[in-house]
C-alpha cells in the first residue's frame, strides 16, 4: 500500500491505495486550516478502513508544495515521520502538478498556468504544456504589465482562487478553481512525476523565505 499526503492549500487531504486499485480518501477543507488538529487521525481513519497496519505501507508520497508555509511543514514533517518509522522511501510530486494531472482536459493544452495563491495579486505558480512543466515553480505578481504580457497567451489558469486573475488576463483565457488533492497521486499519470527525496535533506518547495508577522490586536 502506497499512502498520499498533501497539504499545501487549506485542503487537508490523505489517500491509501494499492497496485489493485483499491483506493481510499479523506478529504477536509476548510477556510481555517486544521492540519495539525486532524492529519494524523485521518491518516489513522483510512489505515483502519483497509484493516492494514503500519507495516503495510511500502512508502509514502508528499505534495512539496508550493503553498502554505505552515501546512508544507506538517505535511512533510509527518511524512518524513513515517518514513523514518518504517523504514521505507519517500517521494514528492509538486502540489501544482498535482492540480493539472486532476483535470483531464488540460492534458490537451498547450498554454496552462497553475497557481497556488499568495495573496492580493501574487501567486506561485508554473506553466504546464500538454501536462508536463515547462519550468521550476516561482512568485509572479501581476500588478504590471511588464509581467502580465508573459501570460497573454494562456488557455487555462488553474488552482487556488486562480480567478483572482481574471480581471488582468486575457478574456479568452478560463479559469478553474481548485486545490490540490491527494487523491491525484493514485493516478497512473501521476506516477511519472514522483521524485524519490533524501529523508534527511528533504524540504517543502516554499518558492519564498517564510517571514513571520505579527498579529494586530
Amino acid at each position: 500500500m502506497k499512502l498520499g499526503i498533501e497539504t499545501s492549500s487549506r485542503n487537508c487531504s490523505v489517500v491509501l491505495w494499492d497496485n489493485q486499485g483499491r483506493l481510499l480518501v479523506r478529504e477536509k477543507s476548510t477556510y481555517e486550516f486544521v492540519h495539525a488538529e486532524e492529519l494524523h487521525s485521518m491518516i489513522s481513519d483510512v489505515m483502519k478502513e483497509a484493516d492494514i497496519e503500519g507495516k503495510a505501507i511500502t512508502s509514502v508520497v508528499v505534495g512539496r508544495g508550493p503553498g502554505s508555509y505552515t501546512g508544507l511543514r506538517i505535511g512533510v514533517s509527518c511524512a518524513k515521520g513515517i518514513c523514518f518509522s518504517l523504514g521505507v522511501p519517500l517521494y514528492s510530486i509538486s502540489s501544482l502538478t498535482l492540480m493539472v494531472l486532476a483535470q483531464p482536459e488540460l492534458m490537451e493544452c498547450s498554454q496552462v498556468l497553475a497557481v497556488m495563491d499568495a495573496r492580493r495579486m501574487e501567486v506561485f505558480g508554473a506553466k504546464y504544456h500538454f501536462g508536463k512543466p515547462l519550468d521550476l515553480p516561482g512568485s509572479m505578481i501581476f500588478e504590471d504589465a511588464a509581467e502580465i504580457s508573459k501570460f497573454l497567451d494562456l488557455e487555462y489558469v488553474v488552482g487556488e482562487n486562480a480567478s483572482k486573475l481574471s480581471s488582468v488576463l486575457d478574456k479568452s483565457t478560463l479559469f478553474l478553481d481548485v486545490l490540490p488533492s491527494a487523491r491525484t497521486m493514485a493516478l497512473k499519470t501521476a506516477e511519472t512525476y514522483f521524485q524519490l527525496e533524501n529523508l534527511a535533506y528533504f524540504e517543502p518547495e516554499y518558492v519564498k523565505p517564510f517571514i513571520p508577522t505579527v498579529a494586530k490586536k
